[in-house]
């Protein structure tokens, strides 16, 4: 048998070592695995919080009896494809049919899922148009990788096996983009943040708790202060390794002032979905007075910075203010939007408005305390250096919605991948791979 197959992401020295790990880490039976997964859920659970698990649908169907019991105490689940293959290799039409079989695995066991995550993190330009013409709400197979961790200080293996791992799975530097759930094709796209387990343990050979703790704790200090998502991604074979980091991870999101709002998958998508149709209407009064009325859910965050309101508003950061109310007068020498140039590009505008900023189109710069015209062209990248230079006017009135439910600064959800549960799901594993089924 050809290994070329496995060890595209590994190289054949990391091929061997996951062999061996294997060996270690899963039996013959599940108890050794289950073991792990309890733990995993015992540690989210007693902070409170819950879990999101992608699962290979042939293992579910393998091993029902256990992923029914989390199901029923409220841990979600997600599809990780029918078999753990690259599907970014597949063709449209088999990767279809596979994703139908998958459903049909999740169904007949009784699991809901309303998301995706691809095996090995890869999709390409079909997979989107396919989740969404199955009716999936999310996927989150994007990778974002988070420089936190100085690769000069490894052997020059090490630093290969992490290279080799970035060109297969292709992550975005999250220097330039920012870490925030999109929507394409009619679906919620969500960002997995790198170094995950993976990287950090298999790759670099880290295994010691304390450094693997201070690492995501980097990651989240990071996203804190920019106000993005972390999404953090365990595969529970490894918790033994991990469990120092997660209980940290897990203590610090509940000190954090504003709050870290800690959330499955399923969630974070059902939100963003939900934000995506708030507006606020503003009608003026005269002498700089507006008559503003939010239209959104309760739990939605309203800030205003700059200006003056006829309602009780609360300290938040950034200078802002946090206001409960949804109907309320709003004074300010300049309006509290964006103002923006005929010729901007449509997405520029399209990407102001998910950030919850009011815009308004041409109109007499002198008017506003933020005016953008230099926008004609405007794509992802332009995303973050825009975000930032808005924020920048910390002097400007400024009236939006904030990313975030329940006046959170950021989000965090705890999240891994059953790929196998048992020595035979692994071979298994190894023989679809083989017959590549695409």
């Amino acid at each position: 048998m050809k290994l070329g197959f496995l060890s595209k992401s590994r190289g054949t020295r990391g091929l061997i070592f996951r062999i061996f790990t294997v060996l270690c880490r899963f039996g013959i039976s599940p108890k050794r695995f289950e073991r792990r997964l309890k733990k995993y859920y015992e540690i989210t659970h007693r902070a409170g919080y819950l879990p999101t698990f992608a699962i290979t649908a042939v293992v579910l169907e393998r091993h029902p009896d256990y992923i029914e019991e989390l199901n029923r105490q409220g841990v979600e689940f997600a599809v990780h494809g029918y078999v753990h293959i690259d599907y970014k290799m597949c063709a449209r039409e088999k990767k279809e049919t596979h994703f139908k079989k998958a459903i049909e695995v999740f169904n007949r066991c009784g699991i809901p899922f309303v998301g995706f995550r691809a095996p090995f993190l890869r999709v390409n330009k079909d997979t989107k148009p396919i989740l969404n013409k199955l009716g999936f709400l999310y996927h989150s197979s994007r990778v974002l990788f988070w420089p936190v961790i100085d690769l000069s200080i490894f052997s020059t293996y090490a630093r290969n096996s992490c290279c080799h791992l970035m060109e297969f799975c292709t992550p975005l530097d999250a220097d330039k983009y920012l870490s925030l759930p999109k929507k394409e094709n009619g679906l919620i796209e969500i960002p997995v943040s790198l170094p995950d387990d993976e990287t950090i343990i298999e790759r670099l050979g880290i295994t010691d708790e304390m450094q693997i703790c201070e690492i995501w704790l980097e990651i989240l200090r990071k996203i804190y202060s920019r106000g993005e998502l972390f999404i953090l991604s365990l595969h529970p074979e490894r918790i033994d390794y991990c469990e120092t980091a997660l209980l940290e991870i897990l203590r610090k999101s509940r000190e954090l002032k504003p709050q870290l709002w800690v959330a499955t998958l399923k969630e974070i998508a059902e939100w963003w979905k939900e934000k995506i149709n708030f507006n606020i209407e503003m009608r003026p009064l005269g002498e700089g007075k507006y008559q503003v009325r939010a239209s959104c859910s309760d739990r939605a965050t309203v800030l205003v910075r700059n200006a003056r309101v006829d309602v009780p508003a609360h300290e938040w950061m950034d200078g802002y203010l946090t206001i409960d109310k949804r109907n309320f007068i709003l004074e300010s020498e300049k309006r509290p939007v964006i103002g923006v140039g005929a010729k901007t590009s449509p997405a520029a505008i399209a990407f102001l408005k998910s950030e919850g900023y009011i815009v308004e189109e041409g109109g007499n710069p002198d008017d506003y305390g933020i005016y953008l015209d230099n926008l004609k062209q405007f794509n992802d990248t332009d995303e973050k250096p825009l975000s930032q230079k808005i924020e920048a006017y910390s002097d400007a009135p400024l009236l939006r919605y904030w990313r975030w439910p329940y006046k959170s600064r950021s989000a965090l959800s705890v999240t891994g991948d059953i790929d196998s549960i048992t020595l035979s799901d692994f071979v298994f594993r190894i023989i679809e791979n083989w017959r590549k089924n695409c």
